[in-house]
């Protein structure tokens, strides 16, 4: 997770941002794990990412079930921000039958004919996709929104300055991230751009191993974490969460009970 951190075993987990805008109602921001991904991952050569990224997944877990501690339902979320398309973001995309989503189309150009080994070294699971994926996706290359320093223009998904799309190359070609108005203040979802707060706070890239299997472009890498330590100095309200950050869970997050 660090370079130069040392051996321990860290539960990492993948979140998922479940918010509420007043004129468009429930949307997600990714949807994490969820139990069909141990069946897409039976067959070879899908079995390798299993090997890979050990996981643990309990059906309780799932965004599907945890809805309900939210009096919500799948029907309630009208819309699926995608952050990039690593199994892990996009394993519960199949039980909204009627979201609506959106990604940027770099991302979804770089994996959409992807299969078999090919899709397995970008960490992209095609059965995990609904069917009629590209009928309901809005398909995003028009960043002309707000300016949000030092990344650039950003994409307005809403037109009103609350939700922001951010373009956060590096671990995965097109990840988005999201800076939110909420209303427990500004808070910056940044998928995987790191792994550990560590990183923003002293600079420190992943771990060189994850250029094998984990990153689609080092030097943007770590661009991309150089500016969003820039963005904390500058911005010292605004949280940070990062998907895998184990710090970011047990201060952020709403665990089921």
């Amino acid at each position: 997770m660090l370079s130069g951190g040392r051996h321990a075993r860290v539960p990492v987990h993948a979140i998922s941002v479940l918010l509420r805008h007043p004129a468009h109602g429930w949307f997600l921001f990714d949807t994490g794990y969820a139990p069909r991904i141990l069946h897409a991952t039976r067959p070879y050569p899908f079995r390798i990412y299993r090997w890979v990224t050990p996981m643990t997944i309990t059906p309780e877990l799932a965004v599907t079930n945890q809805l309900t501690r939210f009096g919500l339902s799948v029907e309630d979320i009208s819309q699926i921000v995608i952050s990039h398309f690593h199994a892990d973001h996009v394993a519960g995309l199949r039980d909204f039958p009627t979201a609506t989503f959106a990604a940027s189309s770099e991302a979804w150009l770089a994996v959409r004919d992807l299969s078999s080994i090919r899709a397995l070294k970008n960490a992209f699971l095609p059965s995990l996709m609904p069917a009629d994926f590209e009928q309901r996706a809005s398909l995003i290359d028009d960043f002309s929104g707000p300016e949000v320093s030092p990344f650039g223009r950003s994409h307005d998904l809403f037109s009103d300055g609350s939700a922001l799309l951010v373009r956060l190359p590096g671990h995965a070609k097109g990840q988005l991230g999201l800076l939110a108005e909420t209303g427990a203040g500004r808070i910056f979802f940044v998928a995987d751009s790191y792994y550990m707060i560590d990183s923003i706070r002293r600079r420190i890239l992943p771990h060189p191993i994850t250029r094998f299997f984990a990153v689609n472009d080092w030097r943007a890498l770590r661009e991309t974490i150089h500016k969003l330590a820039d963005f904390a100095e500058a911005n010292p309200k605004v949280r940070m969460v990062a998907t895998h950050c184990p710090e970011a869970f047990r201060t952020c997050v709403h665990p089921a009970k």
